[in-house]
């Protein structure tokens, strides 16, 4: 008897190691693919800034808004809709004129942008190919020269 209920103990002791390992191999595995989505994200922008600034051009987002549709749902108490409005700021040193726009890296027609000077403000209004909320969009404009200017709200 004594026999069977140490049998029983041991099984149970190395169930609940091999639950133990799993979960933190799982966790490390978790936590290695959101640092490298993090490291991914984060050089991107940082490439796009340091492009800017090379090039005199310093875009930067001051507000973004979704007018709201009535064929686009709430989302997480935000209104969607199908038109973004940006307003951004060039606080670099040369004139920025975007000649392609694109959302979440999907190009969307509208073109052409009005261009923003230096020390000046522009409002684009972009009409996305589906509806969209305000929040976690990745915004890159791009002037016929090449330079882009990578915006995220």
């Amino acid at each position: 008897m004594r026999a069977k209920r140490r049998q029983g103990v041991s099984e149970l002791y190395a169930s609940l190691l091999m639950v133990g390992v799993t979960l933190s191999f799982g966790t490390a595995i978790t936590a290695s693919a959101i640092n490298q989505f993090n490291l991914s994200g984060s050089s991107a922008s940082l490439a796009s800034a340091v492009q800017q600034a090379s090039s005199g051009k310093l875009v930067s987002l001051i507000y973004g808004t979704v007018a709201q549709s009535g064929s686009c749902p709430a989302y997480g108490g935000y209104n969607e809709g199908t038109a973004y409005t940006l307003v951004v700021y060039n606080y670099g040193t040369a004139a920025f004129t975007p000649a392609e726009a694109f959302v979440n890296s999907t190009l969307v027609s509208g073109g052409p942008y009005g261009g923003i000077a230096s020390d000046s403000l522009a409002t684009y209004t972009l009409t996305l190919p589906s509806c969209s909320h305000p929040s976690g969009q990745t915004f890159l404009l791009v002037d016929s020269y090449g330079d882009e200017a990578q915006i995220g709200t």
